[in-house]
């Protein structure tokens, strides 16, 4: 904890420590120890009520594991006890293993777990600088994810989370479906859309002579009977605004194409397990390189080869950006765009990510609900109260 505080003298990043780094107004620490066995859940929720005791509520907690703990799920997981205990109370909780911190190079773990504990205070680490071309334009991401009681079950498919970001990055809020599974999706969506609308209308105090744009980051490909409900509800919503556009964007890494820069030489020269040199991303090319296949369709590659890690890490896919045909805004040169400087907006760590921070968080709400809605006690709703504007999925 002192080197979070403080930093990693000598290191390479995180030098300053999080208190120079993010300039808090106060970063007192109070340690809550305890003895407990890997398995022992209970002893983590009896330390997390302790600290919840204390004169001044902490604003953030954090929770340290082991390795050995991460397959454990419900009440057998000290993570997911810990989690669902202290959020319970309305504070927001980050993980750190153990294996973790007794690594030789723990500056860039603590600045990864830096920049997300900033997040979850309510801090904006950074957004980008996007061209404000219309009034108000919003992202809206909707995800899914699959998720076990235990290692042998048939998994639950969790759909229905809906993330809202401004046009340059800034995450505002999110809702749930309340935990809905794949044959209530519909029904489920329109509900948080309705939602998550009409709060982000008040926050924003819009105007009637103002112009809409809502483009839409969706998981799976919609079906028409979809993208006409939310047309409708979107459009009935915004009835008294000058313009309104929509875009719904399928983004997927799950296709048939690849992307070849055969002028690609590489990078370095690591050497193979048979002897030889080679270099890693060899006709890899780089990050932002688009290829338009139709006027509503486009690859996207999202990672070059500064990303690969070995030369045997293969060709990277890209991903297929797919133009619903119901969308009124049509610019698939401008989605691409934006879809592509969203992948570098993630307040996980401070470099890029696979997929648009639209889809990635909608991910991890999810796949996070998913999980927590196993432990005993565990109340959903205050994900749409108290932390509905929180990055506490981070």
């Amino acid at each position: 904890m002192d080197r979070f505080r403080r930093g990693v003298p000598d290191a390479k990043v995180y030098t300053q420590g999080f208190a120079r780094k993010y300039r808090p107004a106060d970063c007192d620490v109070m340690i809550e120890a305890f003895d407990a066995g890997p398995r022992d859940a209970a002893a983590y929720r009896d330390a997390c009520l302790a600290a919840m005791q204390t004169v001044d509520k902490p604003h953030l907690a954090i929770v340290i594991t082991s390795e050995e703990q991460e397959h454990l799920q419900g009440d057998d997981s000290p993570y997911l006890v810990a989690k669902a205990t202290l959020m319970g109370q309305g504070v927001s909780v980050q993980e750190m293993q153990f294996e973790t911190i007794r690594r030789g190079d723990l500056a860039y773990p603590l600045d990864s777990m830096a920049l997300q504990c900033y997040a979850k205070l309510g801090g904006i680490p950074f957004v980008i600088a996007a061209p404000r071309t219309i009034a108000h334009e919003l992202v809206i991401g909707i995800g899914s994810a699959h998720v076990k009681c235990s290692r042998f079950s048939d998994p639950e498919r969790i759909v229905g989370i809906t993330t809202v970001f401004n046009a340059d990055g800034n995450y505002i809020l999110s809702n749930t479906s309340r935990e809905a599974d794949y044959e209530r999706y519909a029904e489920e969506l329109l509900r948080i859309l309705r939602l998550c609308i009409n709060d982000v209308k008040k926050r924003n105090a819009w105007q009637p002579e103002d112009a809409i744009r809502l483009i839409f980051h969706i998981f799976k490909p919609l079906k028409d009977t979809e993208a006409e409900a939310v047309k409708r509800l979107v459009n009935g919503l915004l009835t008294e605004y000058r313009s309104v556009e929509f875009a719904f964007l399928h983004i997927s890494d799950e296709h048939d194409w690849s992307l070849f820069d055969t002028t690609a030489p590489g990078l370095g020269n690591s050497q193979m397990p048979s002897g030889r040199r080679q270099p890693k991303g060899r006709c890899v090319p780089h990050r932002g390189h688009a290829v338009l296949i139709s006027p509503t369709e486009i690859l996207l590659t999202v990672t070059g080869p500064y990303d690969i890690k070995l030369p045997t890490q293969g060709l990277p896919q890209p991903l297929l950006l797919k133009l619903h045909r119901a969308s009124t805004f049509t610019d698939i040169d401008y989605l691409a765009g934006q879809a592509f400087r969203f992948t570098a907006l993630s307040w996980r760590r401070f470099y890029p990510s696979g997929t648009p921070v639209t889809i990635m968080y909608s991910h991890l709400i999810a796949s996070l609900l998913g999980r927590l809605r196993h432990v005993r006690n565990w109340n959903a709703d205050i994900i749409s109260t108290a932390f509905r504007t929180s990055r506490w999925f981070l």
